[in-house]
């Protein structure tokens, strides 16, 4: 059985292509920091394939933290040998990806609202609850 299951961060942007038979794949890099030395960072590089291509094409930036099943691939090209792990699901945990292309309503002035806008609030002692 190959599999592989670890998190990180997108060390940068995926790039989406699509294949001639028209299939939609995306290759990212996911940065992992070491359990035992958190002074080294490993690199993998990954391929999705499909929807989940798209996905994460659409949803996800440099940055973005991720969770990536998958099997490794390992490829030898004149005497080196490439590492590349095949996604067969990738969980997104971050929210810092791109944003949807849709506008959003406007947030209100939460400054208007504010209590401490004013800047510090003075309290004495016999205030305190203890």
């Amino acid at each position: 059985m190959n599999k592989f299951i670890f998190n990180g961060n997108l060390a940068q942007e995926p790039s989406m292509k699509y294949s001639q038979a028209g299939k939609a794949y995306t290759k990212f890099t996911v940065a992992v920091k070491r359990t035992f030395d958190r002074d080294k960072t490993d690199f993998f590089n990954c391929t999705a394939f499909g929807k989940q291509a798209e996905n994460i094409a659409q949803y996800c930036a440099k940055g973005s933290k991720v969770l990536v099943e998958g099997q490794v691939n390992i490829d030898k090209k004149e005497d080196k040998y490439y590492t590349n792990i095949i996604a067969d699901r990738v969980e997104f945990l971050s929210s810092n990806g791109k944003e949807n292309t849709q506008t959003k309503p406007s947030e209100p002035n939460m400054q208007d609202n504010d209590p401490f806008a004013g800047g510090s609030i003075e309290i004495s002692d016999s205030d305190l609850p203890f």
